[in-house]
């Protein structure tokens, strides 16, 4: 986005070229990752953490402004977030570990990125994680699987909403339905469905609909509760799919790769017009697979995005990858085997949580700490203005009612209106900056003009700034009185500056109670440790303990020159 709105600003800068603003705004994190023989393991390095968070999003606002759901607080239903748990079958952990060894022979150049490569392994493994019969055909359907699973919600969340006509929306990005007799995931839920008592006439798939007037239609018919159950793909069911009117559940079959694409997803049923108060978002997770990963990533991203554009984090910088890291390290234990790799990966993630808080904690505490130190110097300038607002009030004659006068020119006034004439020539020759009614003082932009309620009476010219000038009555401290359009209105901005000495006075008596309760709140604060120090040294020992015995200190080479002299 500020390649396309901001080059300008980027090149004042100097970030214009990728590698200059990855320098300035990112840096790389490294994670535990099998070795490329599988024997061992190994600290692999990405990119993937976000510094200078505050520089960067300073500069995006200038072009963006950003209103997020949270902010916006719109009046949609609340909802209950499910995850429902499918266990593998042995037929799946055995073509996870083909996976592992295919990224093995990718990582070691053994095949070329036409044989094989990453983004045919990934894709792969979603598959599986979905359905073993889509990516081979001979497989038998898994018993409580996700598709079983998902079909026996839908069927139970229809028969509950039957009276209302309630309706659910079923995601999934893979396996659409095609004509070609492939197998397909669609079809399989839709003859379970048929088979559980729900209607044929009442369930649809969106890929059956592809003008725009058939899909107006669809969708009119999902609103008024005649199709109860539409499945479809992120693609084809995201933007301008309104169907809220009555949708009680939403089911995530398989995961999407951007968190854009889940938002749009659960944008459908979330969202103003839904007649339900409280909906129901269920995911289907198949254990020892693909799917923990995908959702961990895009939970990750998520948080990390909403972080950055709601500008409220406060911290420098921010982890793309710590709960990735997690269940990325999670699928290789299964393939490895090794409890101490799930163990680390917990480790891990506890760690760069408190380690956070612990950064959080010190900056808060060095802030403190700047900020005791300019205390006690503050409080001392608002006693000395408490000191001399009461001399002033001491020593202020109460020109009041008819005790009214005022010392214009060595010329005493005691009619208002008088003496607020000759205010007003005061103000239109200071402000035509000349010394017609008197002689400049000590400070160039002020004229001196009399004495009143035991005050020196001067008036302001400023210089180089676009304020008109302004009478000044002045003591141990100097209280400005801004002018008025009529002469009474003229001594009357003075004579209220005068008389409102009390006023000043009550206002810095609540400064100072501020700031010495501010100092008092600091002190105790700077007084307190970190509340999670010993857990955080805890898991930093055991940490290095697991690092030492999976031997991550080591570089690849040396891991399996140990393991072959071990062997």
């Amino acid at each position: 986005m500020q390649r396309y709105l901001q080059p300008v600003t980027l090149r004042s800068n100097h970030v214009s070229q990728f590698d200059t603003w990855a320098g300035n705004f990112g840096e790389s994190v490294t994670a535990l990752e099998l070795s490329p023989d599988g024997g061992g393991y190994r600290m692999n390095t990405r990119f993937a953490r976000f510094v200078n968070l505050p520089e960067l999003m300073t500069m995006f606002r200038e072009v963006a402004d950003i209103r997020t759901a949270d902010m916006l607080q719109l009046p949609v239903p609340r909802y209950c977030l499910e995850t429902m748990t499918a266990k593998p079958t042995a037929e799946l952990k055995e073509f996870v570990a083909t996976l592992v060894a295919r990224a093995e022979a990718i990582r070691n150049g053994v095949v070329t990125p036409q044989e094989d490569n990453m983004l045919a392994v990934t894709n792969d493994g979603r598959k599986a994680a979905l359905d073993m019969r889509l990516v081979d055909a001979s497989s038998m359907e898994a018993q409580d699987g996700k598709v079983s699973q998902c079909a026996g919600n839908v069927f139970g969340i229809w028969r509950e909403t039957a009276a209302f006509r309630g309706t659910q929306v079923v995601f999934c990005d893979l396996s659409t339905p095609t004509d070609d007799g492939r197998f397909s995931v669609y079809h399989v839920i839709r003859a379970k469905l048929v088979e559980m008592g729900v209607p044929g006439t009442e369930i649809a798939f969106i890929h059956d609909y592809d003008s725009d007037s058939s899909k107006a239609e669809l969708f009119k018919s999902v609103r008024e509760g005649r199709i109860r159950i539409l499945l479809g793909s992120t693609l084809k069911m995201g933007v301008g799919t309104n169907i809220q009117t009555r949708l009680a559940a939403l089911h995530h079959l398989d995961a999407p790769w951007r968190p854009a694409d889940v938002e749009q997803r659960e944008g459908r049923i979330i969202r103003q017009g839904n007649l339900n108060e409280e909906v129901r978002i269920i995911r289907y997770v198949t254990e020892a697979s693909f799917d923990a990963y995908i959702w961990q990533t895009l939970e990750t991203k998520a948080r990390f995005i909403a972080q950055v554009m709601r500008g409220d984090t406060g911290m420098r910088s921010a982890e793309d990858v710590e709960l990735a890291a997690l269940s990325y390290a999670e699928v290789k234990a299964l393939a490895s085997g090794n409890p101490l790799v799930m163990e680390k990966a917990g480790i891990d993630a506890e760690v760069a949580k408190l380690s956070l808080l612990k950064s959080q904690w010190d900056n808060q505490r060095w802030a403190n700490q700047r900020e005791s130190a300019t205390l006690p110097s503050r409080i001392e300038k608002i006693r000395e203005r408490i000191e001399s607002v009461e001399a002033d009030i001491g020593n202020r004659e109460d020109v009041r009612g008819n005790r009214f006068g005022m010392v214009i020119d060595g010329k005493r006034y005691h009619e208002r209106s008088i003496a607020g004439e000759v205010l007003q020539r005061y103000y239109s020759e200071a402000k035509a900056r000349t010394r017609k009614f008197g002689n400049w003082k000590s400070s160039p932009g002020e004229m001196s003009v009399g004495q009143f309620a035991g005050f020196d009476l001067v008036v302001s010219i400023p210089t180089g700034t676009s304020d008109g000038p302004c009478f000044i009555l002045k003591g141990r401290r100097a209280y400005a009185a801004h002018h008025s359009d009529n002469p009474q209105g003229m001594v009357r901005v003075v004579e209220n500056v005068a008389n409102s000495l009390e006023g000043r006075l009550a206002e810095a008596y609540e400064d100072a109670a501020r700031a010495e309760k501010r100092l008092a709140d600091i002190l105790t604060e700077l007084a307190k440790p970190f509340e999670k120090e010993e857990r955080l040294t805890q898991l930093l020992a055991r940490q290095r303990e697991i690092n030492a015995a999976l031997d991550l200190d080591k570089d690849n080479a040396g891991a399996m020159e140990a393991e072959a002299e071990a062997a």
